[in-house]
């Protein structure tokens, strides 16, 4: 393997080693559930894309299925979060700048990983490698994706006055369920 090649997978894994601890800070900051579930989330998909990493940078490569599957996508996981806070979205949470203020700066970190991932998905020679970085590419554009859904949540106070689960509920699945 070349250097260059190397090089790239070694800061593709430190990015994504960086966006734990990223997501885990926000996690810790955040002040809204849902926030604080949506960027947990994001810490577990960080993790499962290091692993996939780390696998095509060791030599066990060929031993490794690229496209492993997995019980679960960020948005679904999201998804089953959601339905499982029940209460805790009852509860009134009030959104303040620095919530709002993570979610938008989550998605330029976010915008970076596509454009990174696109960019070493084109130059790479192995085939294997080329998939692997489109599919973390498009990891990235459906955490984009959700984050984006979660700052016009947010940005909408009306949404914090609703009164019953229900519309809320609908109101989330609909963000939620955009096609990216």
């Amino acid at each position: 393997m070349s250097e260059s090649l190397k090089d790239i997978k070694s800061m593709a894994i430190q990015m994504e080693l960086d966006g734990i601890k990223f997501y885990s800070d926000l996690a810790a900051k955040t002040l809204h559930p849902m926030g604080k579930a949506m960027f947990k989330s994001f810490i577990e998909d960080e993790k499962l894309h290091a692993k996939r990493l780390r696998a095509l940078l060791s030599a066990q490569n060929e031993t490794i299925p690229v496209m492993e599957k997995r019980a679960i996508n960020p948005r679904e996981r999201l998804v089953t979060i959601f339905q499982n806070m029940g209460d805790e979205l009852k509860k009134k949470v009030d959104v303040n700048t620095n919530d709002i203020e993570a979610v938008k700066l989550a998605m330029g970190i976010e915008e970076n990983g596509i454009k990174f991932y696109e960019q070493a998905a084109k130059e790479s020679q192995d085939k294997k490698d080329s998939e692997t970085y489109r599919f973390l590419a498009g990891e990235e554009k459906t955490h984009f994706s959700i984050l984006k859904n979660t700052l016009e949540y947010l940005e909408k106070t009306e949404l914090w006055e609703a009164e019953s689960e229900g519309r809320i509920y609908d109101m989330w699945m609909d963000m939620v369920n955009k096609k990216l």
